[in-house]
């Protein structure tokens, strides 16, 4: 039996200009390998318009807390009207991608409650839901902060990719 709890929603982000496509997704998996996260990819999907691509892009990103507890980040990316330009820096011919881009990140925590003693009889399943959802509920929100923060540090990475893109380009 899982349980999932929603500990941070909706978080935000937008850009329009320069940046590759190719460098936003190394920086997506540098920061997962960084804090020991497990990436899972569930849609990566590209359709091409006559305004140029249409990029969906969809991971997971898990984390053991402990033996009970796992947390998920939700990372959504869509990016619009990507096309491909060729701008000259230092003399060299370089080719980027310039487009809009959507991000929005989902945090969850998800309880795994164990053991067939919770399927023997539904006084006990009850019982147990009762005490998982209103006392033990003191001690399973010590996780909801650190799926929060690192959710909101990588929408401070993507951020500040994004800045960086701007600059690098021009």
């Amino acid at each position: 039996m899982t349980e999932k709890k929603q500990v941070l929603y909706d978080l935000r982000t937008t850009y329009s200009g320069p940046f590759a496509v190719d460098d936003f997704y190394a920086e997506v998996d540098n920061w997962i390998r960084e804090k020991g996260y497990e990436k899972e990819p569930k849609k990566k999907m590209e359709q091409v318009t006559k305004n140029g691509k249409k990029i969906q892009w969809a991971i997971e990103a898990h984390s053991h807390l402990d033996d009970l507890h796992h947390g998920i980040i939700v990372l959504r990316a869509l990016l619009d009207n990507v096309k491909e330009v060729v701008i000259k820096k230092d003399g060299k011919k370089i080719r980027i991608n310039n487009g809009d881009v959507f991000i929005n990140i989902d945090g969850f925590i998800e309880a795994h409650v164990h053991g067939s003693f919770y399927q023997a009889k539904p006084i006990y399943y009850f019982i147990r839901a009762l005490i998982d959802k209103y006392i033990y509920n003191f001690w399973s929100d010590k996780y909801d902060g650190a799926v929060n923060s690192d959710a909101r540090d990588l929408l401070k990475r993507i951020q500040s990719f994004f800045n960086v893109q701007k600059y690098r380009y021009e």
